[in-house]
């Protein structure tokens, strides 16, 4: 039950979401998170604007970019053909999504990285496939870097009359993916994740790496993987990366799963594992 008094609205366009937001308003996508703090009443908005009439759940191929509506569910990715040759990683990460099937059928990605949860799993996997935030707001609809959206835990660039309407990225199809994550048990929030995609030429070099690590920092982390490029996988390639994921880290982030130095001394482990996985699959 909630204990305070708002007023519910569910505009039917992306006009009518823009138009109804404002300081105290506070956007509903899936629900996972505002409405238990609602229910806590940690968060007392005036209005709650709900974003599931708008019709912002599609998922569509447009020049070889993959676009997501942003009230897509883990359960729409993992039904989609489309998710699965552009951005297989997208369904290994909601295969394994914590929560079990209630969660996956209710909440969306796009809630996901407006929440700018260093835990959950969406944020870390985005930036490895490069995503770019469809916004709007007041000034009509511009596109972001899911990587720069994100300033700190629970905080993004986003104003407050601005809402992600979806995602467009890049096609994977030609890379291999490794999505791995550390947990306490099967029901709890990642300690750490790590997202990858690599790709090799027709010699087995490498000719394009991504390794984004989730959870250990406050935003998600970017590794440089410059050092294993154009070069055949090997153990001394793995090292080398492995090393530049320990080194990446400046600011290990605390919270009641984890202590910063602990997600410092899982960092390189997690790496590893999920670099280890793409590169095994490249013989695939």
């Amino acid at each position: 039950m909630i204990p305070t008094r708002f007023e519910y609205l569910a505009p039917r366009s992306v006009a009518g979401l823009v138009a109804a937001l404002d300081e105290e308003s506070r956007l509903l996508a899936g629900g996972t998170w505002v409405v238990p703090e609602m229910g806590r009443a940690e968060s007392r908005p005036r209005r709650v604007v709900d974003l599931r009439r708008a019709g912002l759940a599609r998922i569509s191929v447009e020049r070889s970019r993959l676009c997501l509506g942003a009230m897509c569910t883990y359960s729409d990715l993992l039904a989609s053909e489309d998710v699965a040759r552009y951005a297989p990683l997208l369904r290994t990460m909601a295969t394994g999504v914590t929560g079990g099937a209630a969660l996956r059928n209710q909440a969306t990605i796009g809630g996901s990285v407006a929440a700018a949860r260093p835990q959950s799993d969406v944020p870390a996997a985005f930036v490895a496939l490069r995503a770019v935030a469809v916004v709007s707001g007041p000034a009509g609809t511009h596109r972001v870097p899911v990587a720069e959206l994100f300033l700190g835990a629970g905080r993004t660039t986003l104003a407050a009359d601005e809402v992600i309407t979806g995602f467009e990225m890049p096609s994977s199809r030609t890379s291999t993916h490794g999505y791995v994550k550390l947990k306490r048990g099967g029901s709890s929030w990642p300690i750490a994740t790590a997202a990858t995609l690599l790709r090799l030429d027709d010699a087995g070099r490498c000719e394009d790496a991504c390794l984004v690590l989730g959870g250990v920092e406050e935003v998600p982390l970017t590794v440089d993987l410059t050092a294993i490029l154009g070069r055949p996988p090997g153990d001394e390639e793995l090292d080398a990366a492995v090393t530049q994921a320990t080194a990446a880290l400046s600011a290990p982030w605390t919270d009641v799963l984890a202590p910063g130095d602990y997600r410092a001394t899982v960092t390189a482990p997690v790496a590893r594992r999920a670099l280890t996985m793409a590169w095994a699959n490249t013989g695939e």
